[in-house]
């Protein structure tokens, strides 16, 4: 390819290129489909490029780098992009932090149930059943802090 490659990666949607711009596809893989126009593709671990014409779609795998220009034509390309959703456990892999985050998000939550689940519980064995779970909660939870470091019960 002759023309210089964006430093930006094009994510989703369609897109059209006009002639001498060139765009480089995300590695997670998905499909390219040409709406309008004949592109040029170039990706790694092939030996060839590819011409693909109006119409004709192309699957892109898992880490597999590609480059795409518009080829033989005035009024460039026009095209469609769809990239593969990651799974879940891939997800939480690709983003640590997020992982991390999302797991202390679910573990709170389960404290939360455990909360609630206990203040019924204590709730039904002293006998007050006019007061929701989560104002029992909301009891058991200023009594705790009120006995915490540093507090006389």
């Amino acid at each position: 390819m002759n023309a210089k490659t964006r430093d930006t990666v094009f994510q989703a949607g369609i897109r059209r290129l006009l002639p001498g711009q060139a765009l480089r596809l995300p590695s997670r893989g998905g499909e390219l489909t040409v709406l309008r126009g004949r592109l040029w593709l170039t990706r790694n671990n092939d030996l060839g490029d590819h011409f693909i014409e109006a119409g004709r779609r192309v699957q892109l795998g898992d880490r597999e780098n590609a480059v795409i220009e518009p080829a033989g034509s005035a009024q460039g390309v026009s095209l469609h992009w769809e990239p593969r959703r990651p799974s879940l456990a891939g997800a939480l892999l690709a983003r640590p932090l997020g992982g991390a985050a999302f797991l202390a998000f679910a573990a709170a939550r389960g404290f939360a149930a455990l909360a609630h689940r206990a203040a019924a519980g204590a709730r039904r064995a002293r006998g007050d059943g006019g007061i929701s779970d989560r104002h029992a909660t909301l009891i058991a939870l200023e009594s705790a802090g009120a006995r915490g470091p540093g507090r006389r019960p």
